[in-house]
């Protein structure tokens, strides 16, 4: 346990209180990052990163989901895929499945 706590306060408006050392830490992202900014890059308003800066340096990413939109039902199902181990499909896969479950409500992420 570490002498310090975070207390973040999320877009789906809970506070979240993290043990920074509970925290996993990768020198790298891991590539559901890569899949979630490829989404945000492409104007989906359903997820957002927030990113917090640790008072020992590092950065913690803290991801937020709206399941009332497919792209948020999607990165939610694949945080859970991923904490499993589970491999995750490529952003090419995933933006097309986004776009199918647009096309069957017959809506628009814009």
């Amino acid at each position: 346990m570490s002498d310090s706590i975070v207390l973040y306060h999320a877009r789906d408006d809970y506070l979240d209180t993290l043990d920074p050392d509970d925290v996993p830490h990768f020198d790298e992202h891991p590539p559901l990052l890569d899949i979630v900014c490829a989404v945000i890059k492409l104007g989906y308003k359903g997820v957002a990163i927030d990113e917090i800066q640790l008072s020992n340096g590092r950065f913690m990413h803290c991801l937020s989901a709206n399941e009332g939109t497919p792209e948020g039902q999607i990165i939610q199902s694949l945080a859970l895929d991923n904490a499993a181990g589970m491999q995750l499909p490529s952003i090419p896969l995933v933006i097309e499945k986004i776009k199918k479950l647009y096309n069957d409500i017959g809506g628009s992420h814009e």
